[in-house]
């Protein structure tokens, strides 16, 4: 218990302390900005988009989950009633035109939005929902050093690729782990009508030695000689090409099914303003001349720098993609094939 003495003594300091002018202030102390990107992106682009623009924003705080596009999907569908990610970067539209419908996406119109092309932006929505970076579309690598060593020629067509000669000699990306094993399947069905597609895929099967969990792997394994043939798209095996490896990359003739990469803000997010931020930066130019070092096609008019080696004619033979289709079909293309095929699995 305080005594009258010792209470008179605090009286006459505090009242010194206010005659001198003297104060104490106590503030909280302040928290740093954060933004949680969810990326389904190549590692390197990721890794290049994120570290320029960390470097412009060198006060905040990003929180990264990098995995391929299915997983990416089915985190942010666990999450729905608890967003935990500010914005998607690099998710294949079919799987942000499936969040879109559950409303699950914020509507933002980022600068610069009138240099995006159209079939790079969500058409449905003004404000759009999502706005693409950039494209790409399937193709075949072929370890040419493989091929010479086994007697068989590089394939020209899809077609090919189910010749008895190829047996045991092709990987590819399992599309229920990889936007870029969809991508394939929706471009056999335009090429070849969906029953023509299963059709396609079960005598394709037989010369399957693996389905894998990432779009760029079946590339990188040719490209490691642990493959003769991926089926996957350009990107991975042209590095690998400017890297001295004896790949080739083939767009087959019959054409090809492409996929548009695209940048959505997540309703609910915790952290909008940096989210709009980043979507700015996707959007620019700049940012598209970092998308422009992995992918010839790009969703910034005027960014069109060649990129060496890489396979000629890809736009001409895009066929057209419905992705609000592939959006409602997914599920059911997905299961029927994983029935089919998943014995061949990679394991995870």
């Amino acid at each position: 218990m305080m005594t009258p003495k010792l209470r008179t003594r605090l009286r006459l300091f505090c009242a010194s302390l206010m005659m001198s002018g003297t104060a104490f202030a106590w503030t909280a102390p302040v928290q740093a900005e954060e933004l949680t990107v969810y990326g389904a992106m190549a590692k390197d682009h990721f890794a290049e988009l994120i570290a320029v623009f960390q470097a412009k924003e060198p006060d905040l705080k990003i929180n990264q989950l990098l995995d391929s596009n299915g997983p990416i999907i089915a985190r942010l569908l666990a999450e729905e009633a608890n967003p935990r990610a500010d914005i998607i970067l690099g998710a294949a539209v079919p799987g942000l035109v499936m969040l879109e419908e559950r409303g699950m996406l914020e509507p933002y119109a980022p600068e610069g939005l009138d240099q995006i092309k159209d079939r790079f932006r969500d058409r449905r929505s003004d404000p759009p929902n999502w706005v693409g970076t950039d494209a790409w579309a399937s193709a075949v690598c072929f370890n040419t050093a493989e091929g010479e060593r086994l007697g068989v020629a590089a394939p020209q067509s899809w077609q090919d690729l189910t010749k008895p000669e190829y047996k045991g000699m092709i990987t590819m990306p399992n599309p229920n782990s990889s936007a870029t094993g969809l991508l394939a399947i929706v471009g056999w069905a335009e090429i070849f009508g969906e029953e023509g597609a299963w059709e396609y895929m079960d005598a394709l099967h037989e010369n399957v030695s693996q389905y894998v969990h990432s779009g760029s792997k079946p590339c990188r394994m040719a490209a490691a000689g642990e493959a003769v043939i991926g089926i996957s798209y350009p990107a991975p095996g042209v590095k690998a090409i400017n890297d001295g490896v004896p790949l080739s990359v083939i767009i087959p003739e019959e054409g090809v099914g492409s996929e548009v990469e695209g940048v959505a803000i997540v309703k609910g997010a915790r952290n909008p303003d940096a989210a709009r931020r980043l979507a700015d930066f996707a959007a620019s130019q700049e940012g598209h001349e970092i998308h422009n070092k992995y992918y010839a096609l790009v969703g910034r008019k005027g960014v069109s720098n060649p990129v060496p080696n890489y396979p000629e004619g890809e736009e001409a033979a895009l066929v057209d993609v419905d992705f609000y289709w592939v959006a409602e079909n997914r599920d059911r293309i997905l299961a029927e094939w994983q029935e089919r095929y998943g014995r061949k699995d990679e394991p995870k």
